[in-house]
């Protein structure tokens, strides 16, 4: 068996030692150049939110003009409109509307659509806001009615103006119409939409209805109303 000399057993002794040295030191800084990039990685996160806050502090008299003129519109918005409506206010701008026309206006029918939410503050924004009488959830609604009716050209005119200029927060959405036969009459529908805010805190208004008079007292059905002549010949 061939003797291993000093020399190569020092020598395999260096190797493991210096095998050794690098296992002790390198593992070790390997975990602390790791824990370091994670620090500065961090710090860098930090310095770009304190960057941040820093122009939030230097603009916060702004901000709270901006939030203060921002509740106000939202003030302003909600209670331009009413809290709700009701079958009575379609029925009573579709009598507004015959009105108008000068009885040329005859409606086939009235569809009301439901209700739809076109924007919601939820009650958790109301009242981190903390505006004067607004904590609870509030929603912008619409609701669609189509009157459907027949009509000469002249009186939808008319009747367009009445829809235009109504005293509710309606807006025309459509407006379809085709002629018939004849190439008179036109038959139709005009699509309102009526705008309104639930959770505004306003209590609902009922329309004031006057006496309707009406050829059969019926608004679907047009016409004159008739008038009886009680005299007696002699």
């Amino acid at each position: 068996m061939k003797k291993v000399s000093d020399t190569t057993i020092f020598a395999l002794l260096f190797v493991l030692a210096v095998g050794l040295f690098l296992l002790v030191y390198f593992v070790p800084l390997k975990n602390v150049n790791d824990e370091i990039s994670s620090l500065e990685n961090s710090n860098t996160a930090l310095r770009a939110e304190v960057s941040e806050l820093q122009v939030y502090h230097d603009n916060r008299s702004q901000y709270e003009t901006d939030t203060e003129t921002l509740k106000k519109e939202i003030v302003n918005v909600i209670t331009a409109y009413p809290s709700a409506y009701r079958e009575e206010d379609f029925i009573m701008e579709a009598i507004a509307m015959e009105k108008s026309s000068n009885d040329e206006l005859q409606y086939t029918s009235l569809a009301f659509s439901a209700p739809e939410t076109l924007a919601v503050i939820d009650e958790g924004t109301m009242q981190a806001a903390e505006i004067d009488g607004y904590t609870d959830r509030v929603e912008f609604m619409r609701q669609v009615v189509n009157y459907n009716n027949d009509i000469t050209y002249d009186a939808l005119k008319n009747v367009l103006a009445e829809a235009f200029a109504s005293g509710y927060k309606a807006n025309v959405e459509s407006i379809t119409y085709s002629k018939d036969e004849e190439g008179v009459v036109l038959n139709g529908t005009i699509s309102l939409g009526y705008y309104y805010v639930n959770g505004n805190g306003r209590e609902y208004i009922a329309p004031t209805i006057t006496p309707y008079e009406a050829g059969t007292n019926n608004i679907f059905i047009g016409g004159k109303p008739i008038v009886v002549d009680e005299t007696t010949e002699e």
